[in-house]
């Protein structure tokens, strides 16, 4: 009897933007797998039905918004980093059954490892899950101190908490407030794109700082546009994106994320040409 052929989906509401197919259709390429990658639409009412009804051949699930938090509830079985963040971008189909996990991290890592940036104190802009994830990031790569950056500092309570318990020194400013904050060796936009970036920072911040935006389209963003005047170093969302997918594609292919794909760094150089990267 016939196995099914293997397939993996990205699903969320809207999706039609997705780069994930994209992405994933690149990587199965260059690692010659017969490998099926496609978009649905799934909004949170739909998703128990879904999920309940997957064919044969499911290796895993990429998800978007609003989906990151509602799937917590449908899948039992967490890696540790999903409740330290509280939410999920993949579903695993391992050989132990599902599993969620958050690949954002390592997106973030990636695109600032390939950037050569490490910076002791870091500004994020925003406390919502996407800043959790950035935050978890950082700590992991050494950064000391984290200000947010945000509207109402009420909302960031939560996302500070988790934070602290990464062991980083953990300061909430109102964005009226940021000159009182320590300079910054780098700046994370978490705001989703074509979001208006309110303040503008010091000169000094903004020439002696690299940005991360993790937009992407539309691009430049506002918080690009600022640092680009001043000759800054600016990381366009497009690079994490490519390497929270790369870490994908190991839970598909592998069960986990512990070792690299066949040829990996060949795979992570197709997945940048995909999207219009450089590769290196």
């Amino acid at each position: 009897m016939p196995t099914a052929r293997p397939w993996a989906e990205v699903w969320g509401s809207p999706i039609s933007h997705s780069l994930s197919p994209t992405l994933h259709a690149a990587a199965y390429r260059e690692l010659g797998l017969d490998w099926e990658y496609r978009a649905r639409e799934v909004a949170v009412p739909d998703l128990v039905p879904v999920f309940s009804q997957l064919g044969e051949g499911a290796r895993g699930l990429s998800l978007t918004m609003p989906l990151k938090e509602a799937i917590l509830a449908v899948v039992a079985h967490h890696d540790p980093v999903v409740d330290l963040l509280g939410v999920a971008n993949t579903v695993a189909f391992t050989s132990d059954g599902p599993v969620v996990t958050n690949t954002d991290p390592q997106g973030v890592e990636g695109a600032l490892d390939d950037a050569g940036v490490h910076a002791e104190i870091a500004w994020i802009v925003g406390a919502g899950a996407t800043a959790r994830a950035v935050g978890y990031a950082l700590a992991n790569r050494g950064t000391q101190g984290i200000v947010l950056v945000v509207r109402e500092a009420a909302r960031a309570v939560a996302t500070a908490d988790v934070l602290r318990s990464c062991g980083v020194k953990v300061t909430v400013v109102h964005q009226d407030d940021v000159a009182k904050a320590p300079s910054p060796g780098l700046v994370v936009s978490t705001l989703p794109g074509g979001a208006e970036f309110s303040f503008v920072p010091e000169l000094t911040v903004l020439r002696s700082s690299a940005l991360l935006d993790v937009a992407y389209h539309p691009w430049p963003s506002q918080a690009a546009v600022l640092w680009q005047r001043e000759g800054a170093l600016v990381i366009s969302g497009l690079s994490m994106l490519v390497h929270q997918a790369l870490h994908q594609i190991r839970w598909f292919f592998n069960g986990h994320a512990n070792e690299p794909i066949p040829g990996e760094g060949e795979v992570l150089q197709a997945m940048k040409r995909s999207v219009g990267l450089p590769s290196s």
